[in-house]
């Protein structure tokens, strides 16, 4: 099932327009800071925390492409 608009407005708005990865596997932000990256209107995408999880604000996080391909769970249905 696909996300509802207003379900990525709202998460966009959480996020303040920035990545909320802090995962220490990302190399290009230090483990435990906020990833640097602004998330471009559009250009971002949301990450389910627990995989198969409800498409709700509380199981998602705004992530940009290069966070989101970090995830272990990433390209998985």
């Amino acid at each position: 099932m696909a996300i509802s608009e207003s379900t990525r407005q709202a998460l966009y708005q959480r996020a303040g327009g920035r990545c909320e990865c802090s995962m220490s596997l990302c190399k290009h932000h230090r483990a435990g800071d906020r990833c640097p990256h602004y998330l471009s209107l559009g250009i971002w995408e949301a990450h389910h925390r627990t995989a198969g999880g409800p498409d709700t604000l509380s199981n998602l996080i705004a992530l940009c492409a290069t966070c989101h391909k970090n995830t272990r769970t990433y390209g998985r249905s």
